[in-house]
């Protein structure tokens, strides 16, 4: 083969080798955005009493462990004065907060089903925006982080957040029936196996350890309401600026159009 021959035919590798790395880049490409988009559409299905793995939790920047002990929560952060965050979904599965999709003629919430934080105050919640909510983006979506409602009876003939998903008092499907354990106010130890075997172990979590809410006492602006406990249904009022190892922070992403 003559010198010629051989460099057209080297060329002509180049060029193909080159067309079959930009084809190659062009579909990694396409494939990537695609998985994105699809991801994106994934995100903004939701379907009641569906549970999703998103998110993570952030004190100062150091990502936190989703917490599993529902009996003695020896795993839930103590608050120490730490700036709070949720960011993107950090790729270890021990680290992702556990959500609860709801779909409420289209308002679109993730509530999480257990409590992240405690031994924090409801005022120190506030000061970092955390109560009524802020403007927060993870995974490229917006949404407002903030607390349930959680009103002790009906506010403007409109049930509470509270009462409405967690206690589900209007039997919304998907989510699960209160029984005679987590709607009567249990205060013995001998319910505690009839308590756990149900929603509060395989969903919200609300024995022994309560929740805020953004909900403050009628009576005094230095008294917020907190929910779970000694059952589902339960109500209590608490000083705002009152740090107890028995209420946490439970948050709500709230998907902004």
């Amino acid at each position: 083969m003559n010198n010629g021959k051989k460099s057209k035919l080297i060329g002509t590798g180049v060029i193909f080798g080159t067309m079959a790395v930009l084809v190659s880049a062009i579909v990694v490409g396409k494939n990537i955005r695609n998985n994105r988009i699809q991801k994106l559409l994934e995100m903004e299905n939701y379907s009641t009493g569906n549970t999703r793995k998103f998110g993570t939790l952030y004190l100062d920047n150091e990502k936190q462990k989703r917490p599993i002990d529902f009996f003695e929560f020896k795993d839930i952060p103590v608050y120490l004065g730490q700036k709070i965050e949720i960011k993107d979904t950090n790729k270890s599965d021990e680290n992702k907060l556990s959500w609860i999709e709801i779909n409420d003629n289209g308002k679109r919430l993730l509530v999480c089903d257990r409590n992240i934080l405690k031994e924090v105050s409801w005022n120190e919640l506030n000061e970092q925006n955390l109560i009524f909510g802020k403007v927060v983006i993870i995974e490229d979506k917006k949404y407002i982080l903030r607390l349930l409602t959680g009103y002790s009876e009906k506010k403007d003939n409109k049930l509470n957040e509270w009462d409405n998903y967690i206690a589900n008092v209007d039997n919304i499907v998907g989510l699960p029936i209160c029984t005679e354990y987590d709607i009567e106010d249990i205060s013995n130890e001998d319910n505690e196996e009839e308590i756990n075997k149900d929603d509060n172990s395989n969903l919200w979590h609300w024995y022994n350890l309560s929740s805020f809410t953004q909900s403050e006492s009628s009576k005094s602006q230095k008294i917020c309401i907190t929910r779970g406990f000694n059952s589902r249904t339960y109500s209590n009022q608490l000083d705002k600026d009152l740090k107890d190892e028995t209420v946490g922070y439970r948050p709500v992403l709230e998907l902004i159009e």
